[in-house]
């Protein structure tokens, strides 16, 4: 009987989500227009910082992590104007999608894999 309870709490705990701390190879679509830049984050509990390097430039990383469900963002700066990128989704293991928001000008879709 120990034996089935502690089987039982076991399965019962929330299985540990996968570390977002790495580099990720990203697709971006937005209206048909690709790019593929490369994010670096690193994971501290729920908070995520990084590095965004892409068509965009350079660009720190600030973000969060629930459960499978991942938010993060950065400023870019484009022909002079400032705008917040925002990226939510969802992560599956070494995979990660969902969608983009370019300051409100511009919406599109991604997906990453860690490297």
């Amino acid at each position: 009987m120990k034996l089935l309870s502690a089987i039982l709490i076991a399965l019962a705990l929330p299985l540990a989500a996968a570390s977002l701390t790495g580099a990720w190879d990203v697709t971006v679509d937005i209206g048909g227009n690709t790019g593929n830049p490369v994010i670096t984050l690193k994971q501290d509990g729920n908070t995520l910082t990084g590095a965004y390097e892409g068509l965009l430039g350079k660009a720190p990383i600030k973000g969060t992590v629930d459960g499978s469900k991942v938010r993060f963002e950065f400023t870019a700066d484009y022909d002079g104007n400032k705008f917040n990128v925002v990226y939510t989704g969802t992560v599956d293991g070494n995979s990660m999608k969902g969608s983009i928001d370019f300051g409100g000008q511009a919406e599109g879709v991604f997906t990453a894999k860690k490297k």
